[in-house]
C-alpha cells in the first residue's frame, strides 16, 4: 500500500533531479542544519528518489520527510566504501528515524599459506606481525564469513597442510588435496582477496555453477548456500579505500566550476576514515588554491564531489547554512 507522501522541499526536488546513480551516503536535513536520517545505497540517486515515490515498508519515515529541507550527498568508491561513511555518520549523528546504526562489526580475513596449519579464518582484529597475511578491513561478520566458506569450497586450503589428523587426511583424500597444492591454493585465494578481477570473475562464475547445479538436483539448501557466499564475495571486492592495514590518510582537495557557481571540496582522513569534509562555495576558480596531498583515488573522488556540488549550488539544490561533521560552509560573495 502506497503511503501519502508530502511534496519535497524545493532544495530537495531540485537535487533529486541532479543526483548521480554511483554509490554513496546521503544525509537528510531539515532548515536548522541538523541531520535527520543518513543512509546509504549503490544506487544513490535512485534511493533517495525513492522517498518521494513509495516509502512501502518504511512507514515511519513519512514524519520525517516533512522537515527534510536540503540532501547532502557524498560520492564513494563503492556501497562497502560507503557503509564505513555511514556508520561513521550514524555514531557522529544519531537520529530517531534511523533503525539501526549502520553495518555490523568491522572484521578481518587472515591467510595463513604456512606448511603447519594453512587456512581463512574471520578475525576481529588483525596482528599483521604474526607471519599470516591480512585482508580487510570488512564491514560485516557474516558476509566476510559467507566469503571466506566460498573460497574454501573451491580452494580447500585447510587440507593441504602437514600435520593433518585421520579424518582430515581421508577428507584431503577425497577432495583432490595433498600438500604440493598449498602454495597454489593459497595463490587462489590471494588473488581474490586482492580484488584481481579475472581471479574474481573466475571464482564466482564458479560458484554461480555450483549454485545452479544443485538447484537442478533439488539441493536447494546447497543452492541457497552457494548464492550466500556469493553475495560475500561480491561484498569483499568491492573497492574500499578507507580503512586498511595502512588507512588513508591526508587531505585531498578539488575545486568545480558549473553555471556561474563555484565549489571547493577537501576530503579530510584520518586514520582510515573521513574525518571532515569542506566545502566551500568561491567568487572564483583562483580564490581558493588546491591544497593537500596528492592520491589518484582520492583526488579523483575529491573532483567528483566537487562536481556534484557546484552542480547543487548552481541550482540552489543546497541550504543557507550546511554543516560539515562541525565546520559550517564559507559562503563569499562574487564581488
Amino acid at each position: 500500500m502506497a503511503h501519502r507522501l508530502p511534496a519535497p522541499a524545493p532544495a530537495v526536488k531540485r537535487a533529486l533531479a541532479l543526483l548521480p546513480p554511483p554509490p554513496g551516503v546521503y544525509m537528510l536535513r531539515h532548515q536548522a542544519g541538523r541531520v535527520i536520517y543518513v543512509g546509504r545505497s549503490r544506487d544513490l540517486a535512485g534511493r533517495v528518489r525513492s522517498y518521494s515515490i513509495d516509502l512501502k515498508d518504511r512507514p515511519h519515515l513519512a514524519p520525517m520527510l516533512a522537515r527534510v529541507s536540503w540532501v547532502e550527498p557524498v560520492l564513494c568508491s563503492s556501497e562497502h566504501e560507503a557503509a564505513f561513511l555511514e556508520s561513521d555518520l550514524l555514531e557522529r549523528h544519531p537520529t530517531r528515524y534511523n533503525r539501526t546504526l549502520g553495518m555490523e562489526s568491522c572484521v578481518w580475513l587472515r591467510l595463513d599459506a604456512g606448511a603447519k596449519s594453512p587456512g581463512l579464518d574471520v578475525e576481529h582484529e588483525a596482528r599483521p606481525d604474526d607471519g599470516a597475511e591480512w585482508f580487510g578491513p570488512y564491514l560485516g561478520w557474516e558476509p566476510t564469513r559467507q566469503a571466506a566458506a566460498g573460497l574454501l569450497k573451491l580452494y580447500p586450503l585447510r587440507y593441504a597442510g602437514d600435520e593433518l589428523g585421520r579424518t582430515e587426511r581421508e577428507l584431503a583424500r577425497s577432495l583432490g588435496v595433498s600438500t604440493v597444492d598449498r602454495l597454489v591454493l593459497a595463490g587462489h585465494i590471494r588473488r581474490v582477496l586482492r580484488r584481481e578481477p579475472d581471479a574474481v570473475r573466475r571464482t564466482i562464475r564458479r560458484l554461480e555453477q555450483t549454485r545452479d547445479s544443485a538447484a537442478e538436483a533439488l539441493m536447494f539448501e546447497s543452492a541457497a548456500a552457494a548464492q550466500g557466499q556469493i553475495r560475500g564475495l561480491h561484498w569483499i571486492s568491492e573497492a574500499q579505500n578507507l580503512a586498511g592495514l595502512v588507512p588513508a590518510q591526508g587531505d585531498f582537495s578539488a575545486i568545480s566550476s558549473w553555471d556561474g557557481a563555484t565549489v571547493g571540496v577537501v576530503l579530510s582522513l584520518r586514520g582510515g576514515r573521513l574525518a571532515q569534509r569542506h566545502v566551500v562555495e568561491l567568487a572564483e576558480l583562483n580564490d581558493w588554491p588546491r591544497v593537500g596531498d596528492s592520491d589518484q583515488v582520492w583526488t579523483t573522488l575529491a573532483q567528483a564531489n566537487a562536481n556534484l556540488m557546484a552542480r547543487l549550488s548552481a541550482a540552489e539544490a543546497i541550504g543557507p547554512m550546511s554543516w560539515r561533521y562541525g565546520t559550517r560552509l564559507m559562503r563569499r560573495s562574487a564581488t
